[in-house]
């Protein structure tokens, strides 16, 4: 048995679904990922990206065999097992956006540089894919799926804004309508992530941007959320940034 935490949607998912096994999506060094009633729930070691549809492991827990590749994955009694291990949750975090103020969605932002080659990378992509710099119903259905990887980074984009709307209390009900297509043209782990993110369920990178908002430490975390992967982070900031000119815009 080796406890881990988890949030409350994902206890949740977990309680409600069947007993039986569940299929293995992808296994790396630092995470497994398996299909859970239609979601993807991700098993991580604290070096992986800490997703909010995951469960949170410790370290030992990972070197004793979690991430070997032995064994199958199933459900029982609302706990997921990998191979001889039982994964009870333990302890719930919390995985929502802070609210973001008003006056911090107005404030105009400060420019924050990034020395790496993602956020080119993702520059590119906007230029290419969002030759407008909004995001509306049409753009969002042109971004879901567009990428590589397990999680595209059309995806990515669309996940923070999504999020940063959510901090700032404003609905997106044309965009959210979209997204509820996702299971069918991106992958489970993008399309479940899209699905937190409606929900304002994020990243802590991400929530700690949010927080530094505006403040002395926004570039330090700025630069914490591009690390994540190899051009998810930048993404999602990405999305967050172009949803705050939205909502700046419309004010």
């Amino acid at each position: 048995m080796i406890p881990v935490a988890a949030s409350s949607r994902v206890r949740d998912r977990l309680r409600a679904a069947p007993d039986g096994p569940v299929r293995v999506l992808h296994r790396g060094a630092l995470a497994v990922y398996v299909e859970v009633a239609g979601w993807c729930v991700g098993v991580l070691a604290p070096g992986a990206a800490q997703v909010p549809c995951g469960l949170r492991t410790t370290g030992v827990a990972m070197r004793d065999g979690l991430a070997d590749g032995s064994g199958a994955a199933y459900v029982s009694g609302g706990t997921l097992h990998l191979g001889s291990s039982a994964l009870p949750i333990s302890r719930i975090v919390g995985t929502y956006v802070p609210r973001v103020r008003r006056e911090v969605v107005l404030k105009k932002a400060t420019p924050v540089t990034v020395e790496a080659t993602p956020p080119a990378t993702v520059a590119g992509f906007a230029v290419s894919h969002l030759p407008r710099g909004r995001i509306d119903a049409t753009a969002a259905a042109d971004l879901i799926g567009r990428g590589e990887g397990l999680t595209p980074l059309g995806d990515d984009v669309l996940a923070g804004w999504l999020a940063l709307h959510r901090a700032a209390g404003v609905t997106t009900s044309e965009v959210d309508e979209v997204v509820r297509t996702a299971p069918d043209r991106t992958t489970l782990l993008s399309a479940t992530l899209l699905d937190c993110a409606s929900e304002g369920e994020v990243l802590p990178e991400y929530a700690a941007w949010l927080r530094a908002l505006g403040t002395d430490d926004e570039p330090a975390r700025v630069r914490a959320l591009h690390a994540v992967g190899s051009t998810s982070g930048a993404g999602l900031h990405l999305g967050g940034t172009l949803a705050l000119d939205s909502l700046r815009e419309a004010a």
